[in-house]
């Protein structure tokens, strides 16, 4: 069976970096959403009842690991995304100079 399409090059395509952003913005939104979910649902979890039946305080030690976890992603995600956009206005500055 023959293919369609032919495979683009991804290098020279503008297009391809348009799409690129506007994943990289979707990618935003939807981690703001989370970022806001995430807090939520963890903030009304209630550690108390569960740790008054059991030895010392795992439930609330393993919600502080969760947050702990959960802080350091929310804050690497968004560089991540902020250094795909500056790769992709780089490369457009780069070819404005060539």
């Amino acid at each position: 069976m023959e293919a369609k399409h032919k495979p683009r090059n991804f290098i020279k395509n503008e297009e391809a970096d348009v799409r690129m952003v506007g994943a990289v913005v979707g990618i935003l939104v939807t981690l703001i959403i989370a970022v806001l979910v995430f807090y939520n649902i963890a903030g009304s979890i209630d550690t108390s009842t569960i740790d008054a039946s059991l030895t010392g305080t795992p439930a609330q030690n393993a919600t502080d690991d969760t947050l702990d976890q959960a802080a350091t992603f929310f804050t690497i995600a968004p560089i991540i995304a902020i250094v795909v956009v500056a790769v992709v206005i780089l490369n457009y500055v780069s070819k404005i100079g060539t």
